[in-house]
């Protein structure tokens, strides 16, 4: 039983690769602009923008956020140099 159920749970985990060509592969931008006023279609109804938007995919927003925070260690860092001198 635990070997059949270890067996399954690894072939979840396998990850078919992906073919750039592939008629198959999602395209997902990295930044989506929504004018204001311009009703979106979602899986969760409509949505319209009061004002402009502009809305990140999750590897873009994780790039931003690791930027940010390499910003502020750099920054600290400064800082406590300076505080030394």
């Amino acid at each position: 039983m635990t070997l059949s159920l270890s067996v399954a749970l690894i072939g979840c985990g396998t990850v078919s690769p992906v073919v750039a060509d592939s008629p198959r592969q999602l395209h997902q931008p990295d930044v989506l602009r929504l004018p204001q006023g311009q009703a979106v279609q979602s899986t969760d109804g409509i949505h319209t923008p009061e004002v402009d938007e502009v809305w990140h995919s999750d590897r873009r927003y994780r790039e931003l956020e690791t930027e940010l925070i390499n910003a502020m260690a750099a920054l600290a860092a400064l800082q406590a140099k300076e505080a030394t001198r």
